[in-house]
């Protein structure tokens, strides 16, 4: 049976070329493909950003908010777009923006903002080595005009040199405006390293060393910085403390303390509670590059008490995003920065401002949530652990939400969680069931 995949000449993108490849890929497995070719988009708008297409992976989107952002570049109050699969989600970082927004906002500031790029260089030994790094400091207003001439936005604008040896990495520090700018830095740095071959003795160079490290997280990239490097800060009152989350400053302060000691216990490179669960939600709505989550989900979260009230920051060292190029012209990913005004060009700031403010919204709630006691109630509220079953005939097999099956004549009743685990509780202290409902209803 001949495997290759249908390939149409005039038009690899037409929505025939895709029914020709589902039909292939269905009769391969036998499976009906029915849902992944509908969707309103045109496929011919993705030319450049796939190939081979099938069709369009829908994942629900919703939005959180309004959250109030006191920043340089967004200033106001910002409904977020998230999309995600994962219940409750959505819910906890909308109580957290409320929490913000009650607290007058969250302070934000871009203090650093340059892509990598880090091609490494052989020499004929150390010697020769430190001669480079010497040679290339001297000529850095030469390659600064090299890497200008290849492109409208982007600048070089400074260098790291780290020796191993006789190879020398060189971590070339751009600016990009408004786009990500890794496919705009690789063009400029390719005309650097081709100068730097013609005119010094360099036996070879690579144009990645993978000390840029692009798509994975690293100290490098904490210390030196990639992408936009943002930080956010709340001071939350005890009134929003105590009325909306059901806690208390000194109680979520101490609990971010237990929680950077497990992370440096079990190694963990940041200190936050689940950055990751935002960033990622953001990324999928607003067509930025899943892969540069590696990297830019590593925060610092930081809490201090002030009287009764609370000071948390973020820092966010390495928030890799665009608002031009890649993926965000496509049509839902362009209305999702749109909600935000944060399409096209003089954007990509300002994007990542309210990126750092929707972050630390969920850092708040998650912390309120695990100190209050009703993480796992929460989750079942929104229906992420709840199992779904269908009615049916008596012995027929049934499945659950995990995906499991099992007899139906073997199952039980359906219980809550909270019945099988919490009945005791429940009865002894009904004062604490019902607060926990009440904090149901704040999320």
């Amino acid at each position: 049976m001949n495997k290759h995949l249908p390939r149409n000449r005039k038009n690899d993108y037409s929505r025939e070329a895709i029914r020709d490849r589902l039909e292939k890929l269905s009769g391969l497995n036998g499976r009906p493909l029915k849902h992944l070719e509908q969707s309103a988009v045109d496929p011919g708008l993705t030319k450049g950003n796939i190939e081979n297409i099938i069709g369009f992976s829908q994942v629900p989107v919703g939005v959180m908010g309004p959250i109030a952002v006191n920043g340089s570049h967004a200033r106001g109050e910002f409904f977020v777009p998230l999309s995600t699969t994962e219940g409750a989600l959505v819910a906890s970082y909308n109580r957290g923006a409320r929490a913000i927004t009650l607290s007058g906002g969250a302070n934000v500031l871009i203090y650093r903002d340059m892509i990598q790029r880090a091609p490494l260089f052989v020499l004929k030994n150390v010697f020769m080595a430190a001669e480079f790094i010497k040679w290339f400091d001297s000529s850095f207003e030469i390659l600064r005009k090299i890497a200008g001439d290849t492109t409208a936005h982007g600048v070089l604008e400074s260098f790291h040199s780290f020796v191993q040896g006789r190879i020398v990495f060189i971590r070339l520090n751009y600016s990009t405006g408004d786009a990500m700018g890794m496919n705009m830095v690789t063009k400029a740095t390719h005309e650097i390293c081709n100068y730097i071959q013609g005119n010094f003795p360099i036996e070879q160079f690579v144009i990645e060393s993978n000390m840029a490290v692009d798509k994975k997280p690293s100290a490098i990239n904490t210390i030196l910085g990639r992408g936009k490097s943002v930080t956010a800060e709340v001071f939350f009152t005890e009134k929003v403390i105590s009325r909306l989350l059901r806690t208390t400053a000194s109680e979520i302060d101490l609990a971010y303390k237990r929680q950077v000691a497990g992370g440096q216990t079990g190694g963990v490179l940041g200190s936050n509670g689940h950055v990751a669960n935002g960033l990622a939600a953001i990324f999928l709505a607003c067509g930025q590059d899943l892969a540069n989550l590696s990297e830019s989900c590593v925060g610092y979260i930081y809490t201090e008490t002030i009287g009764k009230d609370l000071y948390v920051s973020l820092n966010m060292p390495s928030l890799i995003i665009g608002t031009v190029g890649g993926g965000v012209s496509l049509p839902t990913q362009k209305e999702c920065l749109e909600i935000m005004d944060c399409y096209g060009d003089g954007k990509a700031r300002k994007f990542a401002e309210i990126v750092a403010a929707t972050l630390l919204a969920g850092e708040i709630s998650l912390a309120a949530s695990l100190v209050a006691g009703d993480f796992v109630s929460a989750h079942e509220k929104y229906g992420r652990n709840r199992p779904v079953v269908n009615s049916h005939p008596s012995g027929k097999i049934i499945r659950e939400a995990s995906g499991r099956t099992a007899p139906a004549s073997v199952r039980q009743p359906q219980t809550s969680s909270r019945q099988q685990d919490g009945g005791q509780e429940a009865t002894l202290n009904p004062a604490k069931t019902a607060l926990k409902t009440d904090r149901l209803r704040d999320l």
